[in-house]
């Protein structure tokens, strides 16, 4: 039963990720009517990034009693105050509390369910996962039906309900199976996953109305992109478990026709297919690198996703609109070669 309790307060950490992830680009509107703001945004991802990096540094410790719930507490309090919050200054400062708590509840929102459940560690962290992809649709969502301070109110709820599911949860058990040597590929692997995740959802909208498609159009896609993704870790959990590197192979192969297609204006529509087949690859990943390496190395996998989701996305900004299908497909087929090393090496070994 215990084990079932930190499984929903896991769920519900994963969930927060996903509420701030979406929380800038769902609220944009709103903070340039509240406040007046422009480039000034620009500080909100700042203190997003600098608290992230540091709630990932401080779940490396063996220590979840009482970092992860308070972590759970502490964005609680923090979604409540950006809701309340007089000037931008004061929503860029929580933005740091936020990135803390974020930082902090990925590494062990996903290593706590990947030790209560050794066996289906792979099959349990993808459906856990779901929750991510959930609390990413659910803010824009949400934001197009409620007050805002009622979304960001219920979120913090939420926050310090996962608090109390969590208090208690057991220090730090996994065993690294080998040492820090082979653990750089899966790094590269995450970093460039983490890019081509968020270049599709940051960059694809924009090349769809080069194609002359409709601006809602593009907003309806990218919503269906991230539903799919969600759904993607929900019903090919158990495909990929059986032999994951394998698996995710064969997903990327798919992945790599729909970003072919995607180069075709009748067909691109068809891109939102591309976040289910990519769903498994994170927690996957998650999984193989807790097993074979620990939960130390958790900390550098997140680092090289926070990177990789960061600095991508940003280089997409020096190529042409005609240019981004081809940006995106080189990623994908760099995704693609480095699993299929990692898989030869495994089954090498």
């Amino acid at each position: 039963m215990t084990d079932v309790r930190f499984f929903w307060g896991s769920f519900l950490a994963l969930f927060l990720v996903g509420v701030i992830v979406a929380l800038p680009g769902a609220a944009l509107p709103l903070w340039r009517g509240r406040y007046g703001v422009g480039e000034e945004v620009s500080w909100f991802f700042t203190a997003l990034l600098l608290g992230l990096l540091l709630g990932v540094r401080l779940a490396q410790g063996e220590k979840r009693h009482p970092l992860f719930p308070a972590a759970m507490g502490l964005v609680g309090l923090a979604l409540w105050g950006v809701a309340l919050a007089p000037s931008f200054p004061s929503v860029v400062a929580l933005a740091f509390l936020l990135g803390l708590g974020e930082g902090v509840m990925n590494v062990h929102g996903n290593s706590l369910v990947g030790e209560l459940y050794p066996r289906k560690r792979v099959e349990l962290l993808n459906r856990v996962n779901v929750a991510f992809g959930l609390g990413a649709v659910f803010t824009p969502f949400a934001l197009t039906l409620l007050p805002y301070g009622a979304v960001l109110f219920l979120a913090g709820l939420l926050a310090w309900m996962g608090a109390l599911l969590l208090w208690g949860a057991p220090r730090v058990t996994q065993v690294p199976q080998e040492g820090g040597r082979g653990l750089w590929p899966f790094l590269l692997a995450v970093a460039v996953y983490t890019g081509l995740e968020g270049a599709l959802a940051a960059w694809n909208r924009v090349y769809l109305e080069h194609l002359g498609h409709p601006t809602a159009l593009g907003g309806v896609l990218l919503s269906l992109y991230w539903l799919f993704l969600a759904l993607g870790r929900l019903f090919l959990a158990r495909r990929v478990a059986g032999s994951p590197l394998v698996a995710l192979k064969g997903l990327l192969l798919g992945v790599l026709i729909l970003l072919f297609l995607n180069l075709l204006p009748p067909t691109a529509l068809l891109f939102p297919l591309v976040g289910f087949l990519l769903g498994p690859l994170f927690s996957t990943l998650f999984a193989l690198v807790q097993t074979r390496f620990g939960h130390r190395a958790l900390g550098g996998l997140l680092y090289a996703g926070a990177t990789g989701s960061t600095l991508i996305p940003a280089l997409f900004a020096l190529l042409p609109t005609e240019g981004i299908p081809y940006g995106l497909l080189l990623l994908a087929s760099t995704l693609f070669l480095l699993i299929s090393g990692l898989e030869r090496r495994t089954a090498h070994a």
